[in-house]
């Protein structure tokens, strides 16, 4: 008996360079160094929008809020306009309202206000309202790792994007990670 073969499993792995790009980037980012990190998350954002869309999404958040981080807020702008752009495109209804409500504090918060206005005015009555997580469901779940077993990249298990009750997203890969009992 043969397998179907599955081109959109195939194109889900990152090549050996991808990965040592995220890697750094990732490395760079929690080191406090975002002004390093920003430009490789965003490239490798730009070379992953048309074959893995939805990873390249989350890549350009990771550069919004890195540019935010060291203070460009031209480059934050049009990352966050990207990854907004992506997320509404590819019908990501629940990751595109987090993203949305956290760069647009972040931008207040760092005095880019001109920023944070100008999404609210492109973005603002189209991403949607922020997802609700039932009591119930956020108890039932287990402990995520906390670091993402596939790209290393930190796991915020109060921010994830949870498939089922033992499974999310990992928000820089897009790998699926399993929650520790």
């Amino acid at each position: 008996m043969f397998r179907r073969f599955r081109p959109s499993m195939q194109n889900d792995v990152l090549s050996a360079s991808q990965i040592e790009v995220l890697a750094r980037a990732n490395q760079l980012f929690a080191g406090n160094n975002p002004a390093d990190a920003a430009p490789l998350f965003a490239e490798l954002g730009r070379e992953l929008d048309v074959s893995r869309p939805r990873r390249a999404a989350n890549l350009h958040t990771r550069a919004a809020h890195a540019y935010a981080d060291a203070g460009n807020e031209q480059l934050a702008l049009a990352q966050a306009r990207a990854a907004l752009t992506m997320f509404i495109q590819y019908r990501m209804i629940n990751r595109a309202p987090v993203f949305f409500a956290n760069i647009t504090r972040k931008f207040n918060n760092k005095g880019m206000k001109n920023s944070a206005s100008a999404l609210q005015n492109e973005f603002g009555n189209r991403v949607g309202p922020m997802p609700s997580q039932p009591a119930q469901a956020s108890a039932k779940r287990g402990l995520l790792p906390t670091n993402c077993p596939k790209c290393g990249a930190p796991v915020h298990g109060d921010d994830a994007t949870w498939i089922d009750d033992q499974t999310a997203e990992c928000d820089y890969c897009g790998a699926a990670i399993r929650t520790t009992h």
